[in-house]
């Protein structure tokens, strides 16, 4: 337990983590997007009529960052779910990677994919039930999901603690540990 990862190299790891996806979303999502909305704006411009040339061009900008800004937050979601999936399968995700720290059974063992896929699940339950929420109608699902974010936005606070555990590692009795102390 001593060799457990606390609140600051675990935030230093999750800003890594959403600096990368943010990078990612702008360069993949604004990039497709902005195609997407230019050709769109072009094709308006076209249909309008050939005469209108100024008009074509301020239709494919407008296209162009309509496109972008579409295309940026699909990507952002696409990317962050994705991403973040990464350590529901290996433990670790790129800015845990660069920190050479990584998931663990609370014990200080290898964790295997279904306990880290549990600890992926309640860790982003808020996402998971607004997504469900949407899908079926149901609304009360989105409000258990905001519930559910703050606890385990408060129970990051948690590994400040003696056991340097989030709430969602107590639920699944998983911790954090620099990456050469986890016995395979």
């Amino acid at each position: 337990m001593e060799q457990r990862v606390g609140f600051g190299p675990r935030l230093g790891a999750w800003l890594l983590d959403c600096v990368i996806v943010v990078v990612l979303a702008v360069v993949g999502g604004s990039t497709i997007g902005t195609m997407l909305g230019l050709s769109s704006g072009a094709a308006l411009a076209t249909a309008m009529g050939a005469g209108a040339d100024s008009l074509a061009v301020a239709s494919a900008a407008i296209g162009g960052m309509f496109g972008a800004i579409f295309g940026f937050v699909i990507a952002t979601a696409l990317i962050g779910v994705l991403y973040f999936l990464i350590e529901g399968f290996t433990g670790f995700t790129l800015g845990k990677l660069m920190l050479g720290i990584r998931v663990a059974n609370a014990d200080g063992t290898a964790a295997g994919i279904g306990t880290l896929l549990g600890r992926y699940a309640i860790k982003n339950c808020s996402f998971i039930l607004s997504i469900l929420s949407v899908v079926t109608g149901m609304a009360v699902l989105r409000t258990i999901g905001n519930l559910g974010g703050l606890a385990v936005f408060v129970g990051c606070f948690f590994t400040l603690g003696m056991k340097k555990q989030a709430f969602h590692d107590m639920i699944v009795s998983t911790a954090v540990y620099p990456k050469g102390a986890i016995k395979h």
